[in-house]
């Protein structure tokens, strides 16, 4: 089981629903050492020591691919998750 985040699992909250993080179902990462590059959820650097995943089929809004921390990339795929399942339970609470 993984921690828990809870700093960081407000922001990724905060974050979609600014529309700053996309809710997506990624289908492919690429994963590799970091280069220095600010992480897309907690806007540190991901460092050479540090494996950085990036999603390449999403840009932000400067049009570059999200680049995570593994445990900030955890954390921001648990909340599009947890947003899914809460969308889901209130269509069904709708249609009863």
């Amino acid at each position: 089981m993984m921690p828990r985040h809870p700093s960081l699992e407000r922001i990724a909250r905060e974050r979609i629903t600014a529309g700053k993080l996309p809710r997506i179902c990624c289908d492919f990462i690429w994963g590799g050492y970091g280069r220095g590059d600010l992480c897309s959820l907690c806007d540190k650097p991901i460092r050479s020591s540090e494996v950085e995943f990036e999603v390449p089929e999403v840009a932000d809004s400067a049009g570059a691919a999200l680049k995570f921390h593994i445990a900030c990339y955890a954390v921001w795929r648990l909340e599009c998750a947890h947003g899914d399942a809460e969308r889901s339970l209130n269509v069904e609470q709708v249609n009863t």
